[in-house]
């Protein structure tokens, strides 16, 4: 009864109310040439028994059938997961809205009609639903990351369906896609929290190990350099010249290992935060406005934008200044040989968290650096330390707050701090809805969304804008 009713939804009603004697012509019409035989008769012969019903109550079952449609396709298209279903051809031909927004495609071009093989998916997935509809491989299960400025980790899933009930209905492919990238981000936070929790124990011992023959060193260099130069006021001879140099060389490289152990040191073990209650918005405009000097002094026009409707929090008011101060040396080194270059700071008050975004027009990051740029000691640039964004990702961690980073290679990069409004780790918060997931294996995983919310209509916008 299901399949002739489907059918006759595509009969407009005004025809059924012309002419029940039609009736029988209209399935003939709106029947296949495909159809087996066994099919239209049955088609028919449905048809016929539905002759005798009265035209308004015939009118009152369709459009229950019309609401019963609508009602299960909203539910398809409301549910998290993405779903896509394959015809035996491999060709889509239903999918829901969570499968589009997963793959990335064009709401307006959808995924219906579309062949495996124009779908956005890895290789790997193709030939694991290829092998499985052709029977060579029962594998059901498959965990895939989809290339990208924002990787996206997917777990996908294929279940085998039949059009209809009766045994010879055609058979479909059900794949199901599940966002798993949050659970992924957890475990390289968990990964990477252990790994600083090793490096604290080592940098713990070496600490006495470095530091004190370090200081030693630095002390007697520069008492050396002292006699030096009283010594090279009476004699200027091309030796004395040469001694010079060495030490001065010698003292320079000296205290840039220190340097570089107080930065690894701050890397691991950043400090307890000395949490104060303030605004954040001044602090931020203080730390601006400090930096400005040196941004004018290259032509770089800063443009800071401040959400006022961001309440008192919590903050440690040094910390985010050497957070701040490393965001922006980046983003001012990042835009050398830059038309009309910028800066744009810009705070946003999101539901459960309060946000500080450092953006840039500059050259950008390759896929392959901006994965690594968080790990200790991996640095571009010349003079580098390598040590400046863990440190930033180490004070951000000790906030309970989040860092991300976003990278074009034509349009700059943006690097969002996100930090809690009532002192909860981020990651803890139940009520970031929109970042939940589940993990593969069916634990719950929360993390805030790395979009930003909308700033607030009500939302004043502080625009601060240098003369290049």
């Amino acid at each position: 009864m299901a399949f002739p009713l489907l059918c006759l939804c595509k009969i407009p009603l005004d025809e059924w109310r012309k002419s029940r004697a039609n009736l029988r012509e209209l399935a003939k019409k709106g029947t296949s040439k495909t159809m087996p035989r066994s099919k239209q008769d049955k088609f028919i012969s449905t048809l016929s028994r539905l002759s005798a019903v009265d035209p308004l109550q015939f009118e009152a079952i369709l459009r229950k059938k019309f609401q019963d449609r609508d009602f299960l396709a909203a539910i398809f298209d409301a549910l998290v997961d993405g779903i896509i279903v394959l015809n035996p051809s491999l060709e889509v031909v239903l999918a829901n809205a969570a499968a589009v927004k997963l793959l990335n495609v064009q709401r307006g071009q959808g995924l219906v009609g579309m062949r495996l093989g124009e779908l956005p998916l890895d290789d790997t997935v193709r030939k694991l639903i290829s092998r499985y509809m052709l029977g060579e491989d029962r594998e059901t299960s498959l965990e895939v990351e989809l290339p990208g400025a924002e990787p996206t980790w997917l777990h996908i899933s294929l279940h085998p369906l039949r059009a209809t009930r009766e045994d010879d209905g055609e058979q479909l492919l059900l794949v199901q896609l599940r966002d798993t990238t949050a659970w992924h981000q957890a475990e390289e936070q968990r990964r990477r929290a252990e790994y600083w929790k090793q490096m604290a124990t080592l940098a713990a011992g070496l600490a006495h190990e470095i530091k004190n023959p370090l200081n030693s060193l630095q002390i007697h260099a520069q008492l050396l350099q002292r006699a030096l130069h009283q010594k090279a006021k009476r004699s200027r001879s091309l030796e004395m010249q040469r001694q010079l140099q060495s030490i001065d060389i010698i003292v320079e490289e000296i205290a840039r290992l220190g340097r570089v152990v107080n930065e690894f040191l701050s890397a691991v073990r950043p400090g307890r935060p000395m949490l104060q209650r303030a605004n954040v918005n001044y602090h931020v405009e203080r730390v601006v406005e400090t930096f400005r000097p040196e941004a004018e002094s290259r032509g770089v026009q800063l443009v800071l934008k401040l959400d006022y409707e961001i309440p008192p929090v919590e903050f440690d008011p040094n910390q985010l200044t050497q957070v701040l101060l490393n965001l922006l040396k980046n983003a001012l080194e990042a835009l050398t040989d830059t038309p009309d270059p910028f800066i744009e700071i810009r705070t946003e008050l999101c539901e459960n968290h309060y946000a500080i975004s450092i953006s840039d027009n500059g050259h950008g990051i390759s896929a392959d650096v901006l994965a690594r740029v968080k790990e200790p000691f991996f640095t571009t640039k010349a003079t580098g330390t390598g040590l400046g964004l863990a440190v930033v990702s180490r004070i951000v961690e000790e906030h309970g707050g989040l860092i991300d980073i976003r990278s074009d290679l034509r349009h700059g990069t943006t690097v969002t701090l996100r930090f809690p409004l009532d002192g909860r780790p981020l990651r803890l918060l139940e009520e970031a809805r929109e970042a939940s997931s589940m993990a593969p294996d069916g634990q719950k995983v929360f993390s805030v969304d790395n979009a930003p919310a909308e700033t607030s209509a009500s939302g004043q916008d502080h625009e601060t804008r240098a003369q290049q």
